[in-house]
């Protein structure tokens, strides 16, 4: 005999929906908006320390490829483990890292903290990993939804961390600031929790033992051109982002603007990717993806291009921000379908891991490189010349990109 479900029933299923997908997002908008903004924290690290600005940046740039590094790592560990092991673990590794930070006093004391230890933590409480987690317990007609309200959730945080950091570093100082920041970090531990609880009708989480079965993919696909240039694509991507993320926050104050002001902008620029990432998936699915990669790689020369030529004011400034977080995260709706047109479904999650990786490494250049461009030469626009160059190189091999829908096969 079958048992109709109550309208009692069907409102207790949406609750459960909206809540573990609030839980879901405040994981990934908490990890996302710390890791985003460990830039406006550049200045206080270095007087705390007494390391100086290059070797900061250095080990920004580090905390960058470790954060690459390890999400495949987290990856495995969730398939042979489950995804509540790694999200715990994720949430006493930032923990433990906010915590530790304030007390380092050499380079070799802050790589561990700030460039091995705090990115393990955002990278276990990757996106991945939290909508593994998230995936099975929803409806396959709640998925693509709550997909979405949880990619939004690192603009968010990136927009409330921003002028929360700025304001704490300025009122309590370093100490102050991760003290306040390992608060929110610890909370993820029980929000974890309650998310991989066990829910009534998911989808039991499957446990993997052949990850051996990596490395033959990755040389199955490396030698697809269209995949070769999916990875420096987004290897410039990387490299554009992690300007952003460590260095432009200095830069703006540097043009003689308030701590306030620039914390303000990467607020407006979290807003703006928010915004992006939606318009980009609504252009995926009118046009073809590589023209819509293509299109916003080559609009980030323009945009570089205009912000040093034209004299910083608040208008550039803003507008600069603006026109960033649009193309900001943008490229990941038509970088990850490509991936899935090229090579299916299934091989989606590795396949792009090792996109992101690209990512990263393109990011640890950028975020060290910025740090010694503006030591040696007392600004950034030269690694802003290198970003618009391989920018003008990303566009080109992008739009030559064999779309999946035109029938074409990797070669």
């Amino acid at each position: 005999m079958t048992i109709s479900k109550t309208p009692r029933d069907t409102d207790e299923k949406k609750t459960s929906i909206v809540l573990l997908t609030l839980a879901a997002s405040l994981i990934y908008g908490v990890s996302s908006g710390i890791r985003a903004n460990y830039g406006i924290l550049l200045g206080p690290i270095s007087r705390a320390s007494g390391v100086n600005y290059a070797s900061v940046s250095f080990v920004l740039a580090a905390a960058q490829l470790s954060f690459g590094v390890m999400q495949p790592v987290f990856g495995v560990l969730a398939m042979k483990k489950s995804s509540a092991f790694v999200l715990r673990w994720g949430s006493l590794l930032m923990f433990a890292g906010l915590l530790w930070l304030p007390f380092c006093k050499s380079f070799w004391t802050l790589l561990i903290a700030l460039g091995l230890l705090l990115p393990a933590g955002t990278a276990a409480l990757a996106f991945g990993i939290v909508m593994s987690a998230l995936a099975p317990k929803l409806p396959r007609s709640s998925s693509s939804a709550a997909s979405g309200i949880v990619t939004a959730s690192a603009g968010v945080g990136s927009t409330v961390f921003a002028p929360a950091m700025q304001a704490l570093a300025a009122a309590a100082g370093l100490f102050g600031t991760m003290i306040f920041l390992s608060i929110p970090a610890l909370l993820l531990f029980p929000v974890s929790l309650y998310l991989c609880h066990p829910v009534s009708g998911a989808v039991p989480e499957e446990k993997h033992d052949e990850p051996s079965k990596l490395a033959p993919l990755v040389r199955e696909a490396v030698r697809s051109r269209d995949y070769i240039f999916l990875l420096a694509g987004f290897f410039t991507c990387g490299f554009h982002m992690a300007i952003i993320e460590t260095h432009f926050y200095t830069q703006i104050i540097a043009c003689d603007f308030p701590e306030r002001i620039a914390a303000l902008a990467l607020s407006v620029y979290g807003i703006a990717a928010i915004a992006g990432a939606v318009i980009s998936g609504g252009l995926c699915g009118r046009f073809a993806m590589k023209t819509v990669l293509a299109g916003l790689y080559a609009s980030r020369v323009i945009i570089v291009l205009a912000f040093l030529l034209l004299p910083k004011t608040l208008v550039t400034v803003f507008g600069f921000a603006v026109l960033l977080g649009l193309t900001g995260s943008a490229t990941v709706p038509p970088t990850s379908g490509l991936t899935e047109r090229l090579f299916g479904a299934v091989k989606l999650g590795t396949l792009f891991g090792v996109v992101f990786f690209s990512h990263q490494i393109g990011s640890f250049l950028s975020a060290w490189l910025g740090g010694v461009c503006r030591i040696a030469t007392g600004g950034y626009t030269l690694i802003w010349l290198a970003d618009a160059l391989l920018s003008v190189l990303a566009a080109a091999v992008s739009f030559n990109i064999q779309d999946g829908r035109e029938g074409t096969s990797p070669s």
